[in-house]
């Protein structure tokens, strides 16, 4: 989830006491309640200039609360509720969903709202929340929930809750769904046409196992006599049986098109955490364009911390890249050693990397030298349009849409 600066003027929803009033205020009063408890906070205020009337008022109205409670306690219904969930949405959609509600108890449940409970501040309800009137004893039913996502981010949604507020229609008697769901918001892109890399077969050790659904072995080319200092895991056993002779596998080696992307995630201030938002963004489409290949993709995520992810062909599919930028969190600091630590290894099997840069400096310039002395291609991209990268070709920068 995207990391949220804490400030006095943000929304009071995502003030955390104001949110747990607000959990509570919501969660057991109905609009009618609500009205109510403010007309008496009204009249307990001018209680303190004296007024007789008042006080008659703030009495009735906290005995309206109070029966409210008492005599809607009998009818709280036991319900079980679950969530149907679909595949993930993007950042700025709208989420339809669907609860079904089954009635546990003995008595008809009356007058149930369904509604999502202290959910993160990111996700907001767009429509009111849906009432059955009635639902009967082993009844179930489905309701339609409606959730805008403007941020991405790995949510969990704790409190799905079904309360009644029969009879009074003042008080709401909760129960909640234990089971805890993850939401997740991939990052906004717009699909690129194509992107334009620099890329060559350079082989990998191995043929990069992972890479392929059949454990470590390379490509199969043939069979040949078995020679001394052969491997016996690679005798062909069919062979032998049929001709009595020693027979051996004999591989091709693989060569793959290998590329990096790094992730610059060091933001400091609230106009990089937009920054951020959008190369998270870009590199999302710049991924889009390149898990259509038959790529294997590096994601570097360097702040304090280097984090390396490898996609492509058999290792994971886009859904995975998208899931891994929707969950990566901003840091205060690039750690330019342990990024270096972290690539420079694997460079000389790379055949490109595309860098996509919160900043330029002479830090970051180096990096880029390092890579090039190793005879890696490169695509820098800096978000901020006041730091554009300088001393590269006019084709190492990408320029942004």
């Amino acid at each position: 989830m995207a990391r949220r600066r804490w400030s006095f003027m943000m929304p009071p929803e995502e003030h955390r006491f104001i949110r747990f009033l607000n959990e509570r205020y919501r969660g057991w009063l109905t609009p009618l309640g609500q009205s109510l408890l403010w007309a008496m906070g009204a009249a307990g205020l001018m209680m303190l200039w004296g007024l007789q009337p008042a006080i008659v008022f703030f009495c009735f109205c906290a005995a309206l609360l109070v029966g409210g409670v008492t005599v809607g306690l009998p009818f709280r219904p036991r319900l079980k509720l679950s969530r149907r969930l679909p595949p993930p949405v993007s950042a700025g959609d709208t989420l339809h969903y669907r609860v079904l509600v089954e009635n546990r108890g003995r008595r008809p449940a009356r007058k149930v709202v369904v509604e999502e409970r202290s959910l993160p501040p990111e996700l907001k309800f767009v429509e009111e929340s849906p009432v059955i009137e009635v639902l009967g004893p082993g009844e179930r039913a489905e309701v339609s929930l409606t959730l805008t996502c403007p941020t991405r981010g790995a949510y969990e949604l704790p409190w799905l809750q079904a309360s009644s507020f029969f009879p009074s229609a003042l008080v709401k008697w909760p129960r909640r769904a234990k089971e805890k769901d993850r939401l997740l918001v991939y990052p906004c892109f717009t699909p690129l046409a194509r992107f334009e890399v620099p890329h060559g077969r350079n082989y990998q050790p191995g043929g990069i196992p992972t890479a392929s659904s059949v454990g470590e072995s390379t490509e199969l080319a043939g069979t040949r006599e078995f020679r001394e200092g052969d491997r016996t895991r690679d005798i062909h056993w069919p062979s032998l049986a049929r001709t009595g002779r020693l027979v051996v596998k004999e591989y091709q080696e693989e060569y793959f098109v290998r590329l990096a992307m790094v992730l610059d995630v060091e933001t400091r201030s609230t106009r990089d955490d937009v920054l951020f938002e959008r190369s998270l963004s870009l590199a999302a489409g710049i991924a889009d364009v390149l898990a259509r290949q038959e790529y294997i993709i590096d994601i570097f995520a360097a702040g304090s911390q280097v984090f390396h992810f490898q996609a492509g062909r058999a290792l994971a599919h886009f859904e995975h890249i998208l899931e891994i930028l929707a969950c990566l969190e901003a840091e205060d600091r690039l750690d330019m050693n342990a990024l270096e630590a972290a690539l420079l290894p694997e460079a000389r099997k790379l055949s490109a990397v595309i860098l996509v840069m919160m900043d330029w400096d002479a830090a970051r310039a180096e990096l880029i030298r390092k890579l090039k002395a190793h005879g890696v291609a490169v695509r820098v991209l800096s978000v901020r349009p006041d730091r554009r990268p300088e001393g590269l070709a006019p084709e190492e920068v990408v320029e942004l849409p």
